[in-house]
């Protein structure tokens, strides 16, 4: 009899057991809570941290966050840090969550955090964070194109320049707080919106997209060449420009390639001094006339550019056709070049009426607003 009691005792036992098992596994309502958070896109390793930490409702009260999924799915989660996880943006860094977490403990806000992680990268933000807390961070990095590698250039910058931070980023981000033609960045393709200047730099090999030769009547000869789509923007400017002036524009210069470059750069060196042709000649790779986007232009009128009827109308409409203006008097110490009238690169009509309403250099436009 007794044999048989325990093993009544040992069923009954084994029997709670599996019904606990059974609503453990089977309860509706943690698999409802489940669904609920699958169908907001949050994954099972989340999932499992969201009920652990009691933070379903809250969850289920704002739309799927891929940094909060992230965050919650890491072994680095610190529920203490969660308010400020779900008001940060995700990046794709690999420590994300520890990144988090060390930004926190030194004092660093959510706005801070943001505009720090933003322009990381894994090797960026792994040096940053060797640094002590910094209150003014932001007042740098708060920009769509500040860069966090550039951080310390930035501050050492303002050092020596008493000016808006905004164009601190953006000169040094251009290149500006290092002597032209060093570390320099290789353009390889070629497109509209490319920037070629002393720190951006083309290969010995680059030759532009559909290269043609610009016919006499809108040359000073028959040896001049560029883009195809520039060279109909031009045509169709200095035809507008005859009919309002009353004579035409003509490419004095276009594309060249690399050695001609250097052939000029040597004739302007052999001839004038190397200040001269340092301020007035790109080095060859350095010049936007090897893109086949550009043209020194001559009016019809006058062997002079400047003040001419058609230089004053090209100022005002050159953008309506897709030509900027480049080489200002008043930017040198951006553009690297002196003032040069008569340049103007084409970089299609949409982005000349942009960069004619920004008031930038097209260097400062770029690293503003396209570089990638």
């Amino acid at each position: 009899m007794k044999k048989k009691k325990l093993n009544k005792k040992v069923v009954i036992i084994l029997s709670i057991i599996l019904v606990i098992i059974l609503i453990e596994v089977i309860n509706p309502i943690k698999l409802y809570n489940k669904y609920q958070l699958k169908e907001l896109g949050y994954q099972d390793n989340s999932i499992t941290t969201i009920l652990k930490n009691g933070l379903k409702k809250d969850i289920l009260e704002n739309k799927y966050s891929k940094s909060l999924d992230t965050v919650l799915a890491s072994t680095d989660f610190n529920k203490d840090n969660y308010e400020t996880y779900k008001k940060i943006n995700y990046y794709n860094l690999k420590d994300y969550t520890k990144d988090i977490n060390e930004l926190i403990k030194k004092g660093y806000n959510k706005d801070d955090i943001e505009n720090i992680l933003k322009s990381a990268t894994d090797d960026s933000i792994k040096e940053f964070l060797k640094k002590d807390y910094d209150k003014n961070v932001s007042s740098y990095l708060e920009y769509d194109y500040s860069i966090l590698a550039n951080y310390d250039r930035y501050l050492e910058y303002n050092k020596e320049n008493a000016i808006e931070k905004d164009k601190i980023v953006t000169y040094v981000n251009i290149g500006l707080d290092k002597d032209f033609y060093t570390d320099t960045n290789k353009v390889e393709d070629f497109s509209f919106d490319m920037l070629v200047n002393k720190y951006n730099e083309l290969d010995a090999s680059f030759v532009p997209d559909d290269l043609v030769s610009v016919p006499e009547e809108y040359a000073v000869d028959d040896k001049q060449k560029a883009n195809k789509t520039m060279l109909e923007a031009f045509k169709r400017m200095s035809d507008d420009c005859k009919n309002a002036v009353g004579s035409k524009i003509v490419i004095r210069s276009g594309y060249r390639d690399y050695q001609t470059q250097q052939e000029t750069y040597d004739l302007y060196l052999n001839t004038y001094g190397k200040n001269y042709a340092e301020n007035y000649v790109a080095h060859a790779g350095f010049s936007e006339h090897q893109t086949g986007l550009a043209a020194d232009i001559k009016a019809e009128s006058s062997e002079t550019f400047e003040g001419t009827p058609e230089s004053k109308w090209l100022k005002e409409n050159a953008y309506k056709y897709g030509f900027i203006f480049r080489y200002a008097k008043e930017t040198v110490n951006i553009t690297g070049i002196r003032y040069e009238s008569w340049h103007y690169r084409y970089v299609g009509e949409e982005l000349a009426s942009k960069v004619h309403e920004s008031g930038l250099t097209y260097d400062e436009y770029y690293i503003r607003n396209l570089n990638k």
